[in-house]
């Protein structure tokens, strides 16, 4: 791992607090000016909202207790598209407990059986395994097992929680199954999958301030897409408001901050299974250079938003490749050794990996970014909980749950406001308004062409 280079000062990555090199480095000194932009942009927002909106929402969750039924259908729709849709891992990618877990189903023996579908997937929420149910909440970990169609929709088929597997025959238990396997997909969307946009480009952004000169091609790219991360990175991981310490107004997850954190860090070393092998659906972190697989819609939008951004790069690559510096090499190396995957000195001249590598880092903070906090604004928290008032889904016990005391209004009180301050989207500055200053006519053109080219989610 490089050293911080000994001259000039800036903010700079570092192994995380109290997890070393098993998550992805901090940041832990934001400069001013960053922090005057959150301030103003974010922090005095969030006054707002608490002092705005804390009674309006005390009285939405008195007035919407519990939850709201969610058919087989529902469940579906929420999962299979859309942020949640995340979490879709095909068949090709099941590990040997996913088999052993679902060998009934796959084979045909219990359930529909493939037929005429196109494969089996999965959405595996086990890191919930990290938050073990308490006195506030009961959790547990679940791996919901999909078919998907000819048409390319997918069929709810059964939901393993611990080591039960569930369907439809089983009732109480079934609905009891569904809402703990809802809770795993919102916990660690907000947790895990989302915090991946977040994290792991924080070192990058660090070292582009630290390291290349102001007025170069590359600083003047990157930098107005990482305009507030630093301090809202900080924030999040390590404020004293954070949204990660229960007991706040706005703090609706189960468990303790140090569990949560535990759940953040998976995002950068990956996840096990029970048994200690490596479970593919949680890889250890690595930039990844080619379009994101989402096996959904949301997974094609981003797709065309990849090969767009990828075109204008690509034109911003050229031209850094073309003027060799050592700057631009140091930075590489330094990159590189804070971010798995990254081209370090001796790749980055190489104008496609550059390009690949910005257009994974732009694609990411930028798009993916807004994406999904415009999605999750528009989730039913009483459809997705975060914190559950039942017992575990048994075999045995097939009576319905109570759906208006699975959640407390106090739960839905804390999520609402969670999601006004912190999921629902705020723009500060629109992709398509960005102009980076650049100093070729070369580039200035595709600036403008960017403008409109970029896809709308319609596309």
């Amino acid at each position: 791992m490089a050293e911080q280079p000994k001259e000039g000062f800036g903010p700079w990555p570092q192994p995380a607090p109290r997890f070393f090199e098993d998550a992805a480095p901090a940041v832990l000194h934001v400069p001013e000016d960053v922090q005057k932009d959150w301030n103003k942009e974010v922090g005095r927002r969030y006054i707002r909202q608490i002092v705005f909106k804390t009674i309006p929402t005390w009285l939405w969750s008195r007035r919407n207790p519990g939850v709201v039924p969610v058919d087989d259908d529902r469940f579906c729709e929420i999962l299979c598209d859309g942020i949640f849709s995340k979490f879709l891992t095909p068949e090709s990618l099941f590990d040997a407990p996913d088999r052993a877990l679902f060998v009934d189903y796959l084979s045909g023996a219990k359930g529909p059986g493939l037929g005429d579908g196109v494969g089996w997937f999965k959405s595996d929420f086990t890191p919930m395994r990290l938050v073990p149910s308490d006195s506030d909440s009961a959790t547990a970990p679940s791996v919901v097992l999909f078919k998907r169609g000819e048409d390319l929709s997918y069929e709810l088929v059964a939901i393993a929680v611990n080591d039960e597997v569930f369907d439809a025959s089983h009732d109480g238990a079934w609905t009891r199954a569904k809402y703990f396997a809802l809770q795993g997909a919102g916990v660690l969307t907000t947790l895990l999958m989302h915090p991946k946009l977040h994290f792991p480009s924080n070192s990058v952004d660090a070292i582009t301030r630290s390291r290349l000169p102001a007025g170069g091609t590359l600083s003047k790219f990157l930098l107005p897409h990482f305009r507030l991360a630093l301090a809202v990175n900080y924030a999040v991981l390590y404020g004293t408001q954070t949204v990660l310490k229960p007991g706040r107004l706005y703090s609706p997850y189960p468990g303790t901050q140090k569990e949560h954190d535990e759940i953040v860090a998976t995002l950068w070393r990956g996840f096990k299974h029970p048994d200690g092998t490596p479970n593919r659906a949680y890889p250890r972190y690595s930039l990844d250079l080619e379009a994101p697989v989402i096996h959904s819609p949301y997974g094609d939008f981003l797709g065309h938003y990849h090969r767009t951004l990828l075109g204008f790069i690509r034109k911003v690559a050229a031209e850094i490749v073309a003027s060799p510096s050592e700057a631009v090499s140091r930075w590489a190396d330094y990159c590189a050794s804070w971010l798995p995957g990254f081209p370090n000195a001796s790749q980055v001249y190489d104008a496609e990996l550059l390009a690949r590598a910005l257009t994974s880092i732009v694609l990411d903070v930028a798009v993916s970014h807004s994406a999904d906090h415009f999605i999750y604004g528009k989730v039913n928290e009483r459809e997705v909980p975060f914190r559950l008032h039942t017992t575990q889904p048994s075999l045995d016990r097939r009576d319905e749950p109570d759906l208006q005391t699975l959640v407390t209004s106090g739960d839905n009180f804390n999520y609402r406001m969670c999601t006004l301050m912190f999921f629902c989207p705020y723009v500060i500055e629109h992709l398509a308004n960005i102009d980076y200053g650049f100093g070729t006519p070369q580039l200035r053109e595709a600036n403008i062409c960017l403008l409109y080219t970029s896809p709308s989610p319609r596309d």
